[in-house]
């Protein structure tokens, strides 16, 4: 009987963690492919960084193509020259929200805002 009892926590634990990994591997792949097209769909070569992530959070309406929304906050070094003056780089904050579909694939990316100076801290 107590065997029974200890097998089955361990396939309880097991089925937990199985579950957290599955997570993991997914926020991990939306976080690469959202980083990606940052880089290169919206701000080609420009400096980019990443400031915070958000929760990957699932589409509520099941009739979409939508499956996941994500948001993204994040850094971009502008390069701005004129003429024969030396160039000089300023950095903007931004914040994205995203929309993946199953297979993680951004759809679409909307700017939620340009991040302030005050915001940041």
């Amino acid at each position: 009987m107590r065997n029974l009892v200890l097998l089955s926590l361990s396939l309880l634990s097991l089925s937990f963690s199985v579950c957290a990994q599955v997570n993991r591997s997914a926020n991990e792949l939306a976080r690469e492919t959202t980083r990606d097209y940052i880089i290169n769909k919206i701000f080609k070569q420009q400096g980019y960084r990443s400031l915070a992530y958000g929760e990957l959070k699932p589409w509520t309406d099941k009739r979409s193509v939508i499956s996941w929304t994500l948001d993204h906050s994040f850094e971009i070094t502008h390069r701005q020259t004129a003429g024969f003056v030396k160039a000089t780089d300023s950095k903007r904050a931004y914040k994205f929200l995203f929309y993946l579909d199953k297979q993680m694939k951004v759809l679409r990316a909307e700017a939620n805002s340009l991040i302030t100076e005050n915001e940041e801290n």
